[in-house]
């Protein structure tokens, strides 16, 4: 912005020159081959607009040099935020039971999971869910799938229920079982979109996230086995068989009377018939 004034200064001490020249000199420019008035006051006049062209030409390039220093100053911003945020996450999180058999079909059970994945604590957490989480009755036992899901929707009702949710922790609540409610058709919701607003210590205004929950999707999700978790079910699967043999096999061989001297016959007659007495090595012989 200092550009203008100091345009305007040079004009201004330009015209002061040549009006102080005319004072001293007098009216010299109405000398034979000068310009004439009207012709110094047309060069002066293009010389005042191309100053405030150039000053246009400079303050339009401080200006696009400020804005691209603030949308800078704002991105470095937003990257600190991002940084340090927290970061509530809303999923269905499926366990998968391991069976013996190795051939055995995939089952476990669904969770609704909240969880703070970033790395600062979320203030005034809210949840709201449309439409309501809901379930089939076969789950639970009779009359309980109704208080169960009461307490689910209460925390999904758009109200604070979390005043403080710490990085790491995680709240679940039972959906479900696999894979009877991925193959469900009796109506239960395939669907639910829930809405998280919550706030953080590194940005005055609050975050919020969208969150879509589609048993389509997740039962396409391979669940893989803890490989530990195999290898102890593969153990148990050999110990029970050896425990099957254990109880096939007598624990006791008994020979008959008959054939008891038979026995005895075979193996004295597998010994070599002169037994040799074995000699002790020289150097173990005493000297007499």
């Amino acid at each position: 912005m200092r550009i203008v004034p100091t345009v305007l200064a040079v004009v201004a001490v330009a015209f002061g020159l040549f009006s102080a020249s005319v004072a001293i000199w007098g009216s010299w420019w109405r000398f034979s081959g000068m310009p004439t008035a009207e012709e110094w006051s047309a060069f002066f006049g293009a010389s005042a607009l191309i100053a405030l062209g150039f000053a246009w030409y400079q303050i339009r390039q401080v200006d696009q040099s400020n804005k691209a220093l603030i949308a800078s100053n704002e991105l470095a911003r937003r990257v600190n935020i991002e940084a340090v945020r927290p970061r509530v996450q809303v999923s269905l999180e499926p366990t998968r039971f391991v069976q013996k058999n190795r051939g055995a079909p995939v089952e476990g059970t669904l969770h609704i999971a909240v969880r703070n994945i970033g790395v600062s604590p979320a203030h005034e957490v809210r949840l709201s869910v449309s439409p309501p989480f809901t379930s089939l009755a076969t789950f639970f036992k009779p009359g309980m799938m109704r208080a169960h899901f009461a307490e689910v929707n209460e925390a999904f009702d758009g109200k604070v229920r979390f005043r403080t949710l710490n990085p790491g922790n995680t709240y679940i609540w039972f959906l479900g079982r696999v894979p009877e409610l991925f193959a469900d058709e009796s109506g239960v919701p395939r669907r639910w979109e829930v809405e998280a607003e919550y706030m953080g210590t590194a940005s005055s205004e609050p975050f919020r996230e969208t969150f879509i929950l589609d048993l389509d999707v997740e039962k396409r999700i391979e669940l893989p086995v803890d490989p530990l978790v195999r290898i102890g079910k593969d153990i148990e699967v050999v110990g029970s068989k050896l425990e099957a043999i254990k109880r096939v096999v007598p624990q006791k061989l008994t020979l008959d009377d008959g054939s008891a001297p038979e026995s005895r016959q075979r193996n004295l007659g597998s010994r070599p018939s002169v037994v040799r007495t074995r000699r002790a090595p020289t150097w173990l012989r005493r000297r007499r």
